[in-house]
């Protein structure tokens, strides 16, 4: 979304408000498509992983995986922007996100502070799904009557 806005200003040089609605409409669509991969990837653990795992603890541990993933994989954009990732930087930077948010899930289970961090993180983000979820069906429903 931030490049989206970023970009905008130029393409209005070129680019009629439907075209730049249907990129919008993309974006929004692919996002829900993400969103929805990964969030079929947390239950699909919730059903294989045994419950004494989970209990209890489901909010705050998936939401340190969302939180630490999505942190290294915005900071991995913006280093391939820089520069054409080779096979030794994928590799670092996944290693090093699975560390992170390892430690990140520990530190959530030891320390009370982290765990009410992470909890009212996310209870207050709620918010933007109210907001999130809309915008991305009237996105699929644009492309849907784009291509029909």
């Amino acid at each position: 979304m931030i490049t989206f806005f970023w970009k905008v200003p130029s393409w209005l040089y070129f680019l009629s408000l439907g075209e730049i609605a249907a990129i919008l409409s993309y974006t929004f669509a692919s996002s829900l498509v993400e969103s929805t991969l990964i969030l079929s990837i947390f239950l699909f653990a919730g059903l294989v992983l045994p419950s004494a795992l989970l209990t209890d603890q489901f909010v705050i541990r998936g939401s340190m995986i969302v939180y630490g993933m999505s942190f290294w994989v915005a900071l991995f954009n913006l280093n391939a922007l820089i520069e054409v990732p080779t096979r030794s930087d994928v590799i670092s930077f996944g290693i090093v996100a699975l560390l992170t948010v390892s430690l990140g899930l520990i530190a959530a289970d030891r320390i009370p502070a982290v765990r009410k961090l992470l909890f009212a993180l996310s209870q207050r983000l709620t918010v933007f799904l109210y907001l999130w979820l809309p915008l991305s069906l009237l996105g699929m429903l644009f492309i849907l009557f784009r291509i029909v």
